[in-house]
């Protein structure tokens, strides 16, 4: 069966990925075991468990059957769609919740809602304001609900995993053409050509680097204005990613934004922050669904000693080198001042140790 086989990983260029399944009387488990593994998922009327509604990451299964059927607490009339797994994580909330809604304009006016069921059980009333953002740029006001008990629904539409980690993070063609006829479709570019997407202001046990405010001052200085995207509502990190015909920044989650509106015209550059293979998937993202490669600035130290629970510096990197690299890009000019850690920098360095020391 090849990639038709919903047993094996979605594949973006087509096969079970990009169909739909409907099934009635199906019954919908939520996650309830402690652990990493997710032991819920969508079962026929018949009781049998479906691997079209299981959900993959990096070619992987992270969801699986429950040993029984238990008995459904609850009942839902009318017709509703499989959203899948509800994630926390920023990252993982763009691009693996959204993997199946792309099949939402073709039956949305046959529709009740969308159901999910959480990675991470909570008692939660409402979403985020981000994640209600994100739901309403994608598909408008349609209704969602969190499913929290086993649950019988009258009517169930089950897409394909249209998107995700791994290798379908390039987004199958039905899903691309989704996400570029219904996302945030009414929202303009707006900003600066130049942007440099920064990670300053995160804590640092987020994988952050002391001393990484001083990339922020050259790139400044470079003629890029510094964006801290947390500090903005979805719509208004759309606009300027929309906006910019030149953007950089440290590979993290707010790539995987961009990379849904990027376009062939832009210059993309990504300074790698962790082992290059960590942010495949969100290259692989970019490239798909803009047609254009984004330039790979790779300049963390090979013997850096990193060690669990030691902060990181910005010492881990060659600062030479990722001036030359995108120079090399053409994303900043040639004659632009960019070498090593001055010895001001430097003592921004020791002083912003000597405060997390202090802490």
């Amino acid at each position: 069966m090849g990639k038709r086989d919903p047993t094996t990983p979605p594949d973006p260029s087509g096969g079970w990925s990009a169909g739909v399944r409907e099934v009635s009387g199906a019954v919908v488990v939520p996650h309830e075991r402690p652990g990493r593994d997710l032991y819920c998922g969508v079962f026929t009327g018949e009781g049998k468990y479906m691997p079209w509604a299981a959900t993959w990451q990096r070619e992987a299964l992270i969801t699986h059957a429950p040993d029984v059927v238990p008995d459904p607490a609850e009942m839902l009339e009318g017709e509703w769609l499989w959203g899948g797994v509800l994630y926390g994580h920023f990252g993982h909330f763009l691009v693996e919740t959204a993997a199946r809604l792309w099949a939402v304009p073709r039956l949305r006016e046959r529709l009740s809602g969308a159901l999910f069921v959480e990675k991470y059980s909570s008692e939660q009333a409402g979403l985020p304001d981000y994640k209600t953002e994100y739901f309403q740029l994608l598909v408008g006001d349609l209704p969602l609900r969190i499913l929290r008990v086993p649950t019988r629904v009258a009517h169930l539409h089950v897409p394909g995993q249209g998107f995700g980690l791994g290798r379908i993070s390039k987004g199958t063609r039905v899903f691309r053409r989704f996400i570029a006829e219904h996302f945030a479709r009414d929202v303009e570019p707006e900003g600066p050509e130049n942007l440099f997407i920064t990670r300053s202001q995160l804590a640092l046990d987020r994988e952050g680097f002391v001393g990484e405010a001083i990339l922020d001052d050259r790139m400044a200085r470079a003629g890029y204005a510094v964006f801290c995207p947390e500090k903005h509502d979805l719509g208004t990190q759309v606009a300027r990613y929309r906006a910019a015909r030149r953007i950089v920044g440290m590979d993290g989650s707010a790539f995987h934004l961009f990379g849904l509106v990027a376009n062939r015209d832009q210059n993309v550059g990504v300074i790698l922050r962790r082992q290059k293979g960590r942010s495949r998937a969100m290259r692989w993202q970019i490239e798909s669904f803009s047609g254009r490669t984004p330039h790979v600035i790779d300049t963390l130290k090979k013997n850096r000693d990193w060690v669990m629970g030691r902060k990181a510096l910005i010492h881990d990197f060659d600062m030479e080198r990722i001036g030359a690299q995108m120079k090399a890009a053409g994303l900043i000019a040639p004659g632009v001042d960019w070498g090593p850690l001055s010895p001001a920098e430097e003592a921004l360095v020791a002083e912003e140790l000597a405060l997390e020391a202090a802490r």
